[in-house]
């Protein structure tokens, strides 16, 4: 019970930075073009169709140290919904394997908040499994603006060890500075 709540605990705290990088500065951001928006949407077994808003879809590109980079994309609606795309190590257009324990430790979350409970929020994670690949993300484009591609996966829940499958993801979002 307490490898739960740990895992829980590291969830949510990976959640919120990821939610947090989108407030960086226009110094932070590599690209600094522009106030995000965009459209996400994706097929959520057992939620049925996800569509974001496009004030709250973005991406956010960022160097880490003077080595590595990393592409955060996401999406959000007024149902509570949410994912969550980080590429670790990203290098440009390309496909990307989310393989818990990989090297670029790449990763998808999706997310369903309660807005009168947020205590009760559910995540699934692609972070469950080491070793097997939950997924990929495609970057079919990049511009100094934005970012467009597709995207499919499998979280597991922390809580009740459940699986949804996102499939037939696609994005156009731009970056937010």
């Amino acid at each position: 019970m307490r490898g739960v709540k740990l895992f829980k605990t590291c969830l949510i705290f990976l959640t919120v930075f990821s939610l947090s990088l989108t407030g960086c500065s226009k110094d932070d951001d590599e690209n600094g073009s522009g106030d995000g928006g965009g459209e996400m949407t994706a097929n959520i077994s057992g939620a049925g169709a996800f569509k974001s808003f496009p004030a709250s879809s973005n991406a956010v590109k960022q160097t880490i140290g003077s080595t590595s980079t990393m592409l955060m994309v996401q999406g959000t609606n007024a149902d509570g919904q949410g994912i969550t795309i980080n590429i670790m190590g990203y290098t440009g257009e390309g496909t990307y394997d989310f393989t818990f324990g990989s090297s670029n430790s790449s990763s998808a979350t999706y997310t369903e908040t309660d807005v009168n409970n947020p205590m009760a929020t559910q995540i699934w994670t692609t972070l469950y499994s080491s070793g097997a690949s939950n997924g990929s993300i495609t970057i079919s484009e990049e511009t100094s603006s934005g970012v467009k591609g597709t995207f499919n996966f499998k979280g597991k829940n922390g809580n009740d060890d459940s699986v949804r499958t996102i499939s037939e993801g696609k994005f156009n979002v731009n970056f937010r500075s």
